[in-house]
């Protein structure tokens, strides 16, 4: 057997553990998926007959989104092949969700912030859509991060243990949001345009700062949002 099938292998075995660290449910996936890679990675060995040239061997990266097949490729044994479609069953049922979500899916959460802190939903909505796109594990180039894509720097003072939570990032944009526009007497052009690039730049600027950026995100949120 080929040495990459072996680091490959040992990664499936991280990757297994990760799914322990999930929950309950997901723990016992994990429990499966460990004892499947040990069946696995011995038949292996045996196979091999020496282990000496697996030393000190680079490990190639490992992606979420890569499958067993994908990682082992040809070079398995046929008799360890239903070995690997367990494996791949198992990682996939607990694999970490990054795809777009309709808006629909958060209209409970939206409407009760919405409720709690005297916003229009379909405002937040149309924050969300520009932010976002629906998208709870959105990163930005500059950290921010889940739905509304709140900065770290922010975590603490809203109370976010987790930024891809929907309920945790609604909330805190939603505050956020209601603050500028509490601040800036309803005005939500330079309730937006704070949002975005800081209350300290539109105060700078006297209104939605010069910033290109800025105002196509007024523009395409506000268009949203009287649609």
């Amino acid at each position: 057997m080929d040495v990459g099938v072996i680091q490959k292998l040992i990664q499936l075995q991280a990757l297994s553990n990760i799914n322990q660290l999930s929950g309950t449910k997901q723990s016992e996936k994990g429990d499966s998926a460990t004892s499947i890679f040990g069946t696995l990675f011995n038949d292996e060995l045996a196979s091999m007959g020496s282990t000496s040239n697996i030393i000190d061997v680079p490990q190639p990266q490992l992606s979420y989104g890569e499958t067993v097949a994908q990682l082992l490729g040809s070079n398995f044994s046929s008799s360890i092949q239903p070995v690997i479609n367990e494996i791949s069953s198992s990682l996939s049922s607990t694999s970490f969700t990054s795809s777009k979500m309709a808006k629909g899916d958060f209209d409970e959460i939206i409407n009760e912030m919405a409720k709690k802190y005297d916003v229009d939903p379909k405002l937040i909505q149309s924050i969300i859509k520009q932010e976002s796109g629906f998208n709870p594990n959105a990163v930005s180039h500059a950290g921010a991060k889940g739905l509304m894509q709140i900065m770290p720097f922010n975590f603490e003072s809203y109370g976010i243990t987790n930024p891809f939570d929907p309920k945790q990032n609604i909330e805190a944009g939603t505050r956020m949001i209601k603050s500028h526009l509490t601040k800036y007497n309803g005005n939500i052009e330079l309730a937006l345009a704070a949002y975005n690039a800081g209350s300290g730049n539109v105060k700078k600027y006297g209104g939605v700062p010069p910033f290109k950026e800025t105002q196509n995100y007024v523009r395409k949120v506000t268009d949203s949002y009287y649609a």
